[in-house]
């Protein structure tokens, strides 16, 4: 197979989040209505495990010299999605 694009990486990176942040934000639909109690614990732990992961990045700058900022970026992006997910508006947690 021949090596892509940086077009075609960017794409299938912004598909796979996109693929990604609609099976989260369905997950928690359906966990929500079927047993809103056990939703709100399993997805704690999830953003708690999101959490978790880009701290010790922070700490570990093991992105390079922008690890902090990329964290902080990715927490971001994550938080808006987990936010949607929840039906929490104007809410971003940042991890780092």
């Amino acid at each position: 197979m021949a090596a892509m694009k940086v077009e075609d990486e960017q794409a299938v990176e912004r598909l796979t989040l996109q693929l990604l942040q609609d099976a989260y934000c369905d997950l928690a639909a359906v966990l929500r209505g079927a047993q809103p109690h056990a939703a709100a614990a399993i997805l704690a732990v999830m953003e708690q495990r999101v959490t978790d992961v880009l701290t010790r990045i922070c700490r570990q700058d093991s992105e390079g010299t922008a690890s902090a900022e990329i964290a902080i970026a990715v927490g971001e992006r994550i938080g808006e999605i987990m936010d949607q997910a929840h039906g929490r508006a104007g809410h971003t947690a940042l991890a780092a």
